[in-house]
């Protein structure tokens, strides 16, 4: 289990008569239905089957909120969002639904290939066939990122950890646990910040002068590259490699670096601070086609994005997570993510790195008694009410019945981070 979309069967008698494919050179269309799943620390189908209630419908309305949004302001930025399908098949916006009081968890796109559909997964061939012009219409393996700030649980604050030698990130889950760690890390890095220069470069290109709080946000946010389709899981990427595995051409490079994707994050910012929600970072991805970008993903939903709830709570205010943030804190403070960092040390000893999973997770959790399907209940439970709320705040009215923030935010506030905004 792991991804919260799937392409519905060509033989539904509903929604597959939508369904084509897409050629090397030219996009098919794909009907969609929202899984009610999650994923976290690239485990996917290691994940137990689990319902999150209200998913299924909220992401794909948050999706096409958003898409909705950046048709109306940015119109000249190509997207594969078609739109949403009702329960009868027939493709509607979102307006027309919330007048209508219905919801779904189906829609419509365009579709491109990816290394399973044009080459059975061989990525080597995906990407040179991409490079060399002979797939023209095909998802980057590229995934943008952009930072607009540091919450908790930020993978920017793993990095740190690992460049001042401290190896206990993976155990810290609450706030006031890594705000601690953190304090400890911020003396000694002011006392000889040449030391480490790694953390150095790391802060110097966010704009801060020392380690920040979970919590902090930028002025502006900033940029990095990962890559899509690895086995093993995204990985970190210099600009040479994005460009190189991207698809596009020069021009189209230059366009969606330069352009289209800070356009994009601004705007997702925005979207969500207009309705009280701290994005405080996420990504966007691509489909190359014939060399240029179009947008591609569940763009700005809770996701593919940090959408934080922003709330007050006993005079301070707090943005709480809503999706994945919660769920690795669960996994966190069970010790999961340690358990995937020592399947991973052991399958690379083993020279087995891409068999983390199948191989190394299972004994590694059994012999640390963590039991998976009880982690994951405890996340899905917390996890049904922020995602209602999150939805709810998009679209502007109660579109999915929840409890009142004020009956259960406290539960969230120890994985939550404390918003330090920048100073005018």
């Amino acid at each position: 289990m792991g991804s919260v979309k799937r392409i519905i069967p060509t033989e539904d008698p509903i929604f597959g008569r939508y369904n084509s494919p897409p050629t090397p050179s030219t996009f098919g269309m794909a009907a969609w239905e929202g899984q009610g799943t999650f994923s976290v620390g690239d485990l996917k189908h290691k994940i137990p089957d689990r319902e999150i209630p209200g998913k299924r419908e909220g992401l794909v309305m948050q999706a096409a909120a958003f898409f909705e949004y950046l048709a109306g302001r940015h119109p000249d930025i190509p997207t594969w969002w078609l739109g949403l399908l009702d329960n009868k098949g027939k493709q509607v916006d979102l307006a027309t639904l919330l007048e209508r009081g219905d919801t779904t968890n189906k829609f419509l796109t365009e579709m491109a290939h990816t290394p399973e559909s044009f080459c059975d997964g061989d990525l080597s061939k995906y990407r040179l066939a991409l490079a060399n012009g002979e797939l023209q219409c095909g998802v980057a393996d590229v995934e943008s990122i952009f930072r607009n700030g540091f919450p908790l649980g930020s993978s920017s604050f793993k990095r740190i950890f690992k460049a001042m030698g401290r190896d206990d990130y993976e155990q810290l889950a609450t706030y006031q646990e890594t705000a601690q760690a953190l304090a400890e890390l911020r003396a000694q890095y002011e006392a000889a910040p040449d030391q480490f220069p790694a953390v150095q470069k790391m802060l110097e290109k966010a704009g801060l002068t020392t380690i920040p709080n979970p919590g902090t946000v930028l002025e502006k946010f900033v940029y990095d590259s990962t890559t899509k389709f690895e086995v093993e899981g995204d990985r970190d990427i210099t600009e040479e490699e994005a460009r190189r595995f991207s698809g596009l051409s020069d021009e189209g490079y230059e366009l969606w670096t330069q352009n289209y994707f800070p356009r994009i994050a601004q705007a997702q910012i925005d979207f969500a601070g207009e309705r009280g929600i701290l994005n405080i970072d996420g990504k966007c991805e691509c489909i190359a086609y014939k060399g240029n970008p179009v947008l591609t993903d569940f763009a700005c939903t809770s996701d593919e994005n940090r959408l934080m709830i922003v709330t007050e709570v006993d005079g301070v205010e707090w943005a709480i997570p809503s999706n994945k943030e919660i769920q690795r804190a669960i996994f966190r403070q069970a010790g999961v993510y340690a358990a995937i960092e020592e399947a991973k040390r052991r399958a690379n000893a083993a020279d087995q790195s891409e068999r983390w999973r199948e191989a190394y997770f299972d004994p590694v959790l059994a012999e640390r008694k963590i039991d998976l399907q009880e982690v994951t209940e405890h996340a899905c439970n917390l996890m049904q009410y922020a995602i209602a709320e999150v939805t709810n705040r998009i679209l502007g009215r109660t579109v999915i019945d929840t409890k009142p923030l004020d009956s259960w935010v406290k539960e969230f506030v120890p994985y939550a981070s404390k918003v330090e905004r920048p100073t005018a």
